[in-house]
């Protein structure tokens, strides 16, 4: 992997001039993950070893001579209050945008966690009807009870006296006497045992909890969770609006029309793993906040053709053809955002980027069956993109959005998006590797549009990009080269081919993310 050229001094993009500004927060995922591992792991992939963004000719800004790459600058970080962490800036691009790279970091706040913790969890999954285990996962659930009773059986052979029992089985069991092979047995069996369980301890402590932990402690809502979950969240949702200029803000003493104190443009979170459950939180809890933000006196009789599109959109969608087309989505996704912005709302964050993301399990783990995950979307406890919709008597139609005190029956006049509704502004893009034989590929990832879709009881309408990677596939769904082993981490690893298919001048996953985040976009 490349290693990004830092400089503490040098003054990136000064040559450009431009002052406009784009922030992408990187969320690590599960683990005791080391500050910064990832976010630098993932700017090499994204923007040191990107050709695209700047020209070729333009010199090195470090020392004047042809660049071999684009250098970056480590920065303090005044905005994650956090002395481990660091700002990871760059010169503008092509399109004269500088970017500033974040980690949110929440390892260190999962703390604490304990077996009693993951047993909890681990039981949850193992002791549910086989109806409610996705198909996906269903062979790995049978593996895992088969794995579960070895053990166990292994554990329970090696503490019973297996050579008495055998005495007794063939009718010696007064018969005081044995010879050198039986007590040889007597020590073997718990000898077994005793090296079994260090090495399932050693497992379970190296492995199970300081991963799957987190795992069991975030998505289990219990009481002994629920200040972990609580602290998590309440960070993300601290950085999110700093960056966004409304951290300790009061919307009464904002005076229509005057900017935000933010430096940014634009905010792209991208996650990982576990950390794309934290960010699907961190962005509902976010919006929920200003999603009423500016205050509708002097708009009444604004109107907002993008968000009113986009809502036809929908509503088209649902009363003739039932399907969406996704790119129409998309586009009009970007002109609403842009438009919401124009109305004084700061929700800057324009896209949002799940890698290896656990959600595709979403009945699996943030409810307790598909019904009830359902239930739960529409009672926009889940957002859901598209967003639920809701019926207007006044304009005869639904809506992600409501006006509030006026009796006009135009929905393009202006209208506050509710507080469920974020993903009609921000794109989500899924980038996953399918998985095979469970070892192979990322069981953990997988397609998300279709549990997160507007379901409605005569349409089901996909919002979300959902991309193959590691390798890559073809429509009908076939892998175009091999299938790596175990592709969880591998999401922006330059090293990684998967075979002649995977043709481009940087491999094919990171071509779709650089894509997907899409830094020279407006």
């Amino acid at each position: 992997m490349v290693v990004a050229t830092t400089n503490q001094n040098a003054d990136p993009g000064a040559e450009t001039g431009d002052k406009k500004k784009q922030a992408v927060v990187v969320i690590h995922g599960m683990g005791e993950q080391i500050p910064m591992d990832t976010l630098r792991g993932f700017v090499d992939a994204t923007w040191v070893t990107d050709e695209s963004l700047i020209s070729r000719t333009r010199p090195d800004p470090n020392n004047g001579q042809q660049r071999v790459e684009n250098p970056v600058w480590d920065k303090p970080d005044r905005r994650n209050r956090s002395f481990e962490l660091r700002r990871i800036t760059t010169e503008g691009a092509k399109n004269g945008v500088r970017t500033d790279f974040y980690e949110f970091y929440w390892a260190h706040l999962m703390h604490g966690t304990s077996w009693e913790h993951f047993k909890a969890w681990f039981a949850d999954l193992l002791w549910r009807s086989p109806r409610r285990v996705p198909h996906d996962v269903f062979n790995a659930w049978i593996t895992l009870w088969i794995v579960t009773i070895v053990v166990g059986l292994v554990l329970l052979v090696s503490l019973l006296p297996t050579a008495d029992i055998r005495q007794c089985l063939t009718g010696n069991c007064d018969t005081v006497a044995c010879d050198a092979s039986q007590l040889c047995w007597s020590w073997i069996g718990p000898l077994a045992g005793a090296v079994g369980s260090i090495v399932v301890g050693i497992f379970v402590n190296t492995y199970l909890l300081k991963y799957f932990g987190d795992v069991a402690r975030y998505v289990k809502a219990t009481p002994l969770n629920v200040a972990r979950r609580q602290e998590i969240r309440e960070k993300g949702v601290e950085l999110l609006e700093t960056l966004m200029g409304v951290r300790d803000f009061d919307p009464a003493m904002h005076k229509k029309g005057a900017p935000y104190p933010t430096e940014y443009d634009r905010i792209i979170v991208v996650s990982h793993s576990l950390g794309t459950m934290v960010a699907y939180d961190v962005l509902k809890a976010s919006f929920a906040r200003i999603n009423r933000y500016p205050n509708m006196e002097g708009q009444g009789r604004k109107k907002q053709p993008h968000r009113n599109n986009l809502e036809r959109l929908l509503q088209q969608a649902i009363e003739k053809s039932g399907m969406l087309d996704l790119n129409e989505y998309r586009r009009l996704q970007n002109l609403a955002w842009k438009e919401l912005k124009e109305d004084g709302n700061p929700w800057l964050v324009s896209d949002f980027i799940t890698l290896g993301s656990p959600l595709t399990h979403a009945e699996f783990l943030l409810a307790h069956d598909e019904e009830d995950l359902r239930m739960q979307q529409e009672k926009r406890i889940l957002p859901t993109c598209p967003p639920t919709l809701e019926w207007d008597q006044k304009t005869k139609h639904q809506h992600f959005s409501y006006r509030p005190g006026n009796s006009s029956s135009s929905g393009e006049y202006f209208r506050y998006p509710h507080h469920a509704a974020h993903f009609a502004f921000t794109r989500w893009t899924n980038i996953y590797s399918k998985s095979r034989n469970i070892m192979w590929g990322d069981i953990i990832s997988g397609p998300v549009a279709q549990h997160f879709n507007l379901s409605t009881p005569v349409a089901e309408l996909q919002g979300i990009l959902d991309i193959p990677v590691l390798p890559e596939q073809d429509f009908e769904g076939h892998a175009k080269g091999s299938v790596p082993f175990f592709t969880h981490t591998k999401y922006w690893d330059m090293s990684v081919r998967t075979g002649p298919n995977d043709s481009w001048a940087a491999p094919y996953h990171i071509h779709k993310l650089r894509e997907a985040i899409n830094l020279l976009d407006k």
